[in-house]
């Protein structure tokens, strides 16, 4: 138990449910249609519960599909019970919503199904007064993207939406058999619940009386009372699982919610940075770039690792055509990661730091996530991987409820599966150098610069 303890020491400074799983239980998905097959798979195969989290459900055909196998389940299965969690405002955006779409379920199930919008402390008063849609979702939203049926769980960083079951790539894990993970994550959604607006038969939001409100209450003292029942949840799975020598495989919930002062996942995130041991590689995915301060301090100052960050080419941003100010948003993010590479060269690090930009015809990428090897000249298969919603940014770490999974194993066999997943990713990807900035359609006006700088945060 030496080499694992010496890891987790390294890495879990606070003491974390740790949850041992059979390798061969884990199985990577790979594509967008892979992971929507699987979704409707486990949902007709579910028995006892149903229970998404997730930005926002889509309104389409594909969605549609999705939809009905819980209805036949809820149909045919009078044990089994529906919950979604997802994001109060992307949840009610448009006339066709999430919840319009959710509320015929509910209506007809209403004692087991139920849709929970959670809505950011953050967004009161005149602001949320003035603030139109789509734009009041940058000040915070529910972002997990937690997947359970019984006692299995995909995680991912895709939502339950069209684009993300055709052509936006993913990531996405499916891990079979994990009661007491799933029970954690199932517990987690709960408690966020909770302290979420539920939605009644009628389409009336209501929220518990016993519970600070995030809209008129005290925002910290909101923050501090969903603070102290997720704090209370960690602790009581704390106890479930023990290390031992025998284990090969270890999965950490890593969870970051400033709005409830919860930064597990930006802790550890920052330790692996830090005390990468000798000669390790790091690859990191990021859907969105825009890495915080420490991040960037922490990979180029302090770090001894090589870095290999997949980002999204402009053209491979979700927001790629987008009219109105929306269509600038892959020009910011292009900026950002134009300051990130001046920053390597600034600091001479751009030999051990490298950027990739993912680019596939028709696709678009918002994959998440790290890999790492722990000794790259002796094995140049991972020892750990991180999957879920954070995209290590600002928002993730400071505005948004994020959850993430931390998978620790020494089975061959399982890291030859995480190790292709990763070179599949990156297959598609151009390496970034210097000239890429200099091409016309990379070019910044020094307006979106400052816009950048002013509202870094917000993306």
């Amino acid at each position: 138990m030496s080499q694992n303890s010496n890891i987790f020491h390294k890495w879990i400074d606070q003491n974390l449910p740790c949850f041992k799983v059979n390798p061969s239980n884990i199985i990577i998905l790979n594509s967008p249609n892979e992971f929507y097959q699987q979704l409707k798979s486990n949902v007709a195969e579910s028995t006892k519960r149903i229970t998404f989290s997730s930005l926002y459900l889509g309104t389409g055909s594909l969605e549609a599909e999705l939809i009905k196998s819980i209805e036949k389940n809820l149909e045919k299965n009078s044990q089994i019970e529906v919950n979604f969690l997802l994001d109060h405002n992307r949840g009610q955006r448009g006339e066709i919503s999430s919840k319009s779409i959710l509320l015929p379920l509910i209506a007809r199930f209403e004692s087991r199904c139920n849709l929970y919008l959670y809505h950011t402390p953050n967004l009161r008063g005149i602001v949320k007064k003035i603030t139109p849609e789509r734009t009041n979702e940058t000040i915070g939203v529910q972002h997990m993207k937690l997947y359970i049926t019984d006692n299995d769980l995909i995680i991912s960083g895709a939502n339950l939406s069209n684009d993300y079951f055709k052509n936006r790539q993913d990531r996405y894990i499916w891990i079979k058999n994990c009661q007491d993970l799933c029970d954690f994550f199932a517990s987690l959604i709960a408690v966020v619940s909770s302290f979420s607006f539920q939605v009644d038969k009628s389409g009336q939001l209501i929220y518990p009386k016993d519970k600070n409100h995030p809209i008129f209450d005290n925002r910290e003292d909101f923050g501090k009372e969903l603070s102290s029942k997720i704090t209370n949840l960690i602790e009581e799975f704390k106890q479930k699982e023990k290390l031992n020598d025998h284990d090969d495989t270890f999965m950490f919930p890593l969870i970051q919610m400033n709005d409830a002062f919860i930064k597990i996942d930006e802790q550890v995130t920052k330790n692996i940075f830090k005390t990468a041991d000798l000669n390790s590689k790091i690859f990191l995915a990021l859907g969105y770039f825009n890495l915080t301060d420490e991040y960037m301090n922490a990979i180029v100052k302090q770090s001894t690792a090589e870095y290999g960050l997949l980002l999204a080419s402009p053209e491979a941003n979700g927001f790629f055509g987008a009219t109105g100010l929306s269509g600038y948003i892959p020009n910011i993010y292009s900026c950002l990661e134009e300051e990130f590479f001046k920053f390597c060269e600034l600091n001479q690090q751009q030999e051990r730091i490298n950027l990739f930009e993912y680019s596939k015809t028709n696709w678009t990428f918002h994959g998440k996530g790290l890999w790492y090897y722990g000794d790259f000249n002796k094995s140049q298969l991972p020892s750990a991987t991180i999957i879920g919603s954070s995209n290590f940014g600002h928002r993730s770490v400071f505005r948004d409820l994020e959850a993430n999974l931390l998978i620790y194993t020494k089975n061959n066999k399982l890291q030859k599966q995480i190790n292709k997943e990763r070179i599949n990713l990156y297959e598609n990807a151009v390496k970034v150098d210097c000239k890429l900035f200099l091409n016309e359609a990379r070019i910044i006006p020094i307006w979106l610069k400052l816009l950048s700088k002013t509202f870094r945060s917000f993306f």
